[in-house]
């Protein structure tokens, strides 16, 4: 089983299994992944992202889910923490966030 997990800004504990993420995704305080029995978890209040990559073959209404990830931005940095959903491989990516903005505190 591979699910994002969450903690909301209300401290509910919530997944994927049981709500819309969609209505979620935008009041989530701290971020998980599970993968079976082992837990992938992001430190608290950050800018996150998840999400999922899929192929289909034309004309088939077939969709298979290849990956999922979870992650977040640091300034101009976009880190995932990617697992295959055949393997269970993990692996990291950072990507540059080419509309990064800085703060002017920052």
């Amino acid at each position: 089983m591979k699910r994002w997990e969450a903690i909301d800004d209300h401290g509910n504990p919530v997944n994927e299994d049981e709500i819309n993420w969609d209505l979620v995704k935008d009041r989530v305080s701290q971020l998980s992944l599970r993968v079976g029995e082992q837990t992938i978890t992001l430190p608290k209040d950050m800018d996150y992202i998840q999400g999922k990559s899929a192929s289909a073959s034309l004309g088939s209404s077939q969709i298979t889910v290849e990956s999922r990830y979870i992650g977040l931005r640091i300034r101009n940095n976009i880190v995932k923490i990617r697992v295959d959903e055949k393997t269970n491989n993990i692996s990291i990516e950072v990507e540059n966030d080419p509309t990064y903005i800085p703060n002017s505190g920052e």
